[in-house]
């Protein structure tokens, strides 16, 4: 039988005093830990996918390549946040996850980030191919699928911005 995988996890997070600037504000470089922390939790709960047990047994793990974020309104101590993410598209040996920090209440999106992990084998240190299970697994939950699309991130924040003032005019 064959099973049904949902494209776009969610979570939810409580954002933590130490996280948080002076003004009460999540700190910017600690959006990522959330959005990485959120990612971890999802693939192991909702794909059976643990990055760090594979690892171990494989020799082979993502490390980030990069991110791009963009934050859209501030975030503070003791707010929950819905934490989105998806496998927007996949290659040979990389993956670019979305990620999407949204109010709960209203569905704001709070930030949006695209995080490009690169496949490693830890032995090694240098690239290595995903495996056919992998792949199998990515074309079932990958947005776009595989190949690199030529969409900027810029332009998928404006989009995500025009579909959150068309909401609230709705």
């Amino acid at each position: 039988m064959e099973k049904n995988y949902s494209k776009i996890l969610e979570s939810k997070a409580l954002i933590r005093f130490e996280d948080c600037d002076p003004f009460g504000h999540l700190n910017n470089g600690r959006y990522i830990d959330y959005y990485l922390n959120a990612r971890e939790d999802q693939l192991r709960d909702n794909y059976g996918l643990d990055i760090y047990a594979m690892g171990k047994t494989t020799g082979k793990a993502w490390v980030v390549a990069s991110n791009q974020i963009a934050y859209l309104r501030e975030v503070k101590f003791m707010e929950t946040v819905t934490i989105k993410t998806c496998l927007r598209w996949y290659s040979g040996s990389d993956l670019m996850m979305e990620g999407q920090m949204v109010d709960p209440e209203t569905g704001a999106i709070i930030s949006v980030i695209w995080t490009r992990f690169a496949y490693i084998d830890i032995r090694k240190g240098q690239k290595a191919e995903h495996s056919e299970e992998l792949t199998e697994l990515f074309g079932k939950v990958a947005v776009l699928g595989e190949g690199k699309p030529s969409e900027y991130f810029e332009d998928r924040v404006r989009e995500l911005r025009l579909a959150a003032v068309a909401a609230l005019e709705k």
